[in-house]
């Protein structure tokens, strides 16, 4: 419940998290949080002989909201899925970020409501 309070409505749709960590990057005073999450199965490509899932694509990281003064990156691992019949790979669509951004959507038009555009010098961004 918490979780859902805090974190992006479509990241906890679509992710588990697997892993918490704090990373201590010398940028800010307090150490980041790493929010890991792995993309669930989907059900439907699961239940068809002609997809398969081939495991993940490179993890993509998206600053959200800070957590207590400690920026939260959301580190997200796509699931790469191959269509037997053609040998070609994809990944489902899943807009998660802000266009023109690493930022949630939802920080980001907190960002531009704030500053009035996304400046890369504010601090947690």
């Amino acid at each position: 419940m918490l979780a859902r309070m805090v974190l992006p409505k479509e990241v906890l749709d679509h992710f588990i998290i697997v892993k918490i960590e704090y990373v201590d990057t010398k940028t800010y005073d307090e150490p980041e949080m790493h929010i890991h999450f792995d993309e669930n199965m989907n059900v439907e490509l699961l239940s068809d002989s002609h997809f398969e899932s081939k495991g993940f694509i490179a993890p993509v990281e998206v600053t959200d909201f800070p957590i207590r003064d400690h920026k939260v990156v959301l580190v997200l691992r796509r699931r790469r899925w191959v269509d037997t019949r053609t040998g070609k790979s994809f990944v489902l669509p899943l807009k998660v970020t802000a266009d023109g951004t690493r930022n949630s959507k939802e920080f980001a038009a907190f960002l531009k409501e704030t500053y009035g555009e996304i400046p890369s010098d504010l601090p947690y961004a």
